[in-house]
């Protein structure tokens, strides 16, 4: 019994069965991919991706199309370009096939077609080059255009045809391509100074405001510097903008030094060490305490630590309802 050939394949399938020419005609589940004989498709016969061709010597190479597509249809050829094996010939031009819903042997107007589309766009590039400000760009442009230049060559080669009158792609000048780096190494160099000013500014910045917030002359929050501690009355304000009472910071810190001392960290886990409507989720081994996005070191909280005990005990009443639970 002959086992019945299967012409459906996952959509990331069909670009590779193409490719290897592994049998005559495959499609998606969608039926937006599939090909027929030489040609791969995207939503239609309207519009070929990409055909294998041979010619006359019985070489091979693949016509790539140029034509702008959809968001879906652009996946669908990076997927075929992707697949086409290393070492075989790719022609990109406009005219795949002869014909917009045809597939059979390009005519000698397909050919013209092709050959005036790489001398349009081989223009193009060698224009951008000429009027690119920067050495990127002409470098780029230029490079596309010689590779283009060649390509067209080539494709004249593998199909027989007459070399067209394509315009030689000129090398830059060396003088005024070195001149233009000079300029750009110049802005670089003056970008990265001023850039080290702005940081060495925003720095400076900064620690004025560490300051004034430890002084208690800025109540904004600064979230992009380690965690830290003042008192203000009879509480404790983070600088993440968190408070709580004196008296839970008092109980906690002797927890802290205790877990310190051990050298074992502590884990929430049913036993709760309040402060205010606040629970210590994990204290390290090296005193790090980690409370919801809050992450104090040992050495801000030895450094409150004086200020804290000296606040006097009647001003640290404690609140019974959120002592210590376990």
């Amino acid at each position: 019994m002959t086992k019945r050939k299967k012409h459906v394949f996952d959509t990331g399938e069909i670009p590779h069965l193409w490719a290897h020419r592994t049998q005559e005609d495959a499609r998606n589940r969608q039926g937006n991919l599939y090909f027929t004989g030489d040609t791969i498709y995207s939503y239609g016969s309207h519009f070929p991706i990409a055909r294998h061709v041979t010619n006359d010597a019985g070489q091979r190479a693949v016509l790539f199309t140029t034509a702008t597509y959809s968001v879906t249809t652009s996946s669908h050829c990076s997927a075929v370009r992707s697949a086409i094996p290393s070492g075989i010939p790719v022609f990109h031009v406009p005219n795949v096939c002869h014909g917009r819903y045809s597939g059979s042997e390009l005519t000698a107007d397909d050919h013209g077609g092709n050959l005036a589309d790489y001398a349009e766009r081989i223009e193009k590039y060698v224009i951008t080059s000429a009027r690119a400000r920067s050495s990127y760009a002409k470098e780029w442009n230029n490079d596309h255009a010689v590779r283009l230049r060649d390509e067209a060559f080539a494709y004249c080669a593998f199909f027989g045809l007459p070399v067209p009158n394509i315009s030689e792609v000129r090398e830059l000048d060396s003088e005024a391509l070195t001149a233009i780096r000079k300029r750009e190494a110049k802005r670089t160099a003056e970008k990265a100074e001023q850039t080290k000013r702005e940081r060495a500014e925003a720095v400076i910045r900064q620690q004025e405001l560490i300051t004034k917030w430890r002084a208690g002359q800025y109540s904004g929050c600064l979230y992009d510097v380690p965690a830290m501690l003042r008192i203000d009355g009879n509480e404790v304000v983070t600088s993440r903008g968190a408070r709580f009472p004196v008296s839970h910071a008092k109980r906690a810190l002797a927890f802290v030094r205790k877990v310190h001392e051990s050298g074992q960290a502590y884990v929430r886990n049913g036993r709760t060490i309040h402060l205010g409507p606040y629970a210590l989720d994990r204290i390290e081994a090296n005193g790090t305490v980690k409370a919801g996005c809050h992450v104090v070191s040992w050495e801000e909280i030895e450094r409150i630590a004086p200020a804290l005990e000296a606040v006097p005990t009647s001003a640290t009443a404690i609140d019974p309802t959120l002592e210590v639970q376990s």
